[in-house]
This record gives C-alpha cells, sequence and structure tokens, in this order.
C-alpha cells in the first residue's frame, strides 16, 4: 500500500484507488473549480492513514460518486487490514511449532 495525500490527510491506498480517486477529481473538475474540492471534509482517517469515518458535509452538496468510494475505500482498508492480522496469526502458529 502506499500512503497518498487527499484533503491534506494521509490515506492508504492502492495505486488503482489512487488512479480512481484523480478520475473521479478530473470529472468533477472545471475551469474555475477543483474536483478535490468534493473530498474537502468528507471524512477523517485514523494514525494508520485508514478511513475511520465518513461525514458529509451539511452545507455544501457532496457527489454520491465520491461518497460511494470513500465508503469502498474505508471497507477495502479494513478487509486489508483484516488480512495482515489473519497472515500474522498463521505466520506465529506455524512458527510456534
Amino acid at each position: 500500500m502506499s500512503i497518498r495525500i487527499v484533503d491534506y490527510k494521509e490515506v492508504d491506498m492502492t495505486d488503482e484507488e489512487y488512479g480512481y480517486y484523480q478520475q473521479i477529481a478530473q470529472e468533477f473538475s472545471d475551469k474555475t473549480y477543483s474536483g478535490k474540492e468534493q473530498f474537502r471534509d468528507t471524512f477523517e482517517v485514523d494514525s494508520d492513514a485508514c478511513i475511520v469515518l465518513i461525514k458529509p458535509p451539511l452545507k455544501k452538496q457532496v457527489a454520491w460518486a465520491v461518497l460511494c468510494f470513500l465508503q469502498n475505500l474505508m471497507i477495502n482498508q479494513r478487509m486489508r487490514r483484516v488480512e495482515r492480522w489473519v497472515m500474522e496469526f498463521i505466520n506465529d502458529r506455524k512458527n510456534d511449532s
């Protein structure tokens, strides 16, 4: 995994996830607006750069594509974390044998 910067926060993302983030930002950009603004103040991360809270702002509109992407990313991050824990557990059990 790689740590990327989104909305001035460190976020753990695969290259594919980061590429999709860039596509979403590009899709919502025009001459006067950066699509990256869609992500501003929409999520919080923990010390491991994993999303822990998705919080759509109440005073601005956020595209569904952005919210769905963030939700999917949060789930993917947690699944990767669980996979690492399971692999560590299996490796520890093998070493104990």
